[in-house]
């Protein structure tokens, strides 16, 4: 089972990631950050996480829909709120997006390769 990590770092952690980044950039050198999505509070989590948002993960890995379209008639909403929640989840990585160059239009198709969602709380 895959499992998709989101995390809550400190602003101080996250700045020590940026700083290790950085330099290994300016150095050539490769860096792995670490996989998942990280906040610096659990109110930005919340804020992140929406139950519509939820929803949409869940409707992805359940359905399949072949475009966001599919994906918005699927969760009964309406498309421009779709699309941009679907372009949120990817962009912090929850949902990838590929286009389907055999459909007439090269829909974009939403995809999640993970079973679950570990939320972690450093102490």
């Amino acid at each position: 089972m895959k499992v998709m990590t989101i995390g809550i770092k400190s602003e101080t952690d996250a700045f020590a990631d940026f700083t290790k980044a950085f330099g290994a950039a300016q150095k050539r050198t490769p860096y792995a950050p670490a996989k998942g999505a990280y906040f610096t509070s659990l109110e930005a989590v919340r804020n992140f996480l929406t139950p519509k948002r939820l929803e949409l993960v869940h409707l992805i890995k359940e359905k399949s829909p072949g475009s966001i379209y599919s994906l918005a008639r699927l969760a009964n909403r309406s498309f421009p709120s779709v699309l941009k929640d679907v372009n949120i989840l990817a962009k912090h990585g929850l949902v990838k997006l590929s286009r389907k160059k055999e459909s007439p239009r090269h829909s974009v198709h939403p995809s999640v390769d993970y079973s679950a969602i570990n939320l972690w709380i450093n102490i």
